[in-house]
């Protein structure tokens, strides 16, 4: 199997169990999203397909569903570190309570 992921055979005895527990888990999760991926591709290439066929008039427009709203401003180091001490602290708490 870690060959199968395309990492290299000399790698996997520097590693320790965990690690590669981790490792595989990642790859199955990012191989199981592109999989998805290529599943709602799929979807919408056959609802287009169908539209373009039986009813050509009324084909919806899927570059408009695909337009995303203004993005905002990068955080700073200083907002991202205060936003990850604050999740830290409530996980924290929670776990202390």
């Amino acid at each position: 199997m870690w060959v199968e992921f395309g990492l290299h055979h000399r790698d996997f005895w520097d590693i320790t169990i965990r690690e590669y527990s981790l490792i595989i888990g990642a790859r199955r999760k990012a191989k199981d999203a592109e999989v998805q991926a290529q599943r709602v591709l799929n979807q919408e290439l056959g609802t287009m397909i169908q539209f373009a066929f039986h009813d050509p008039k009324n084909m919806p427009d899927f570059a408009k569903a695909g337009e995303t709203g203004p993005r905002s401003k990068p955080m700073s180091n200083q907002e991202a570190r205060a936003k990850l001490h604050a999740y830290f602290s409530s996980v924290a708490a929670q776990a202390n309570s």
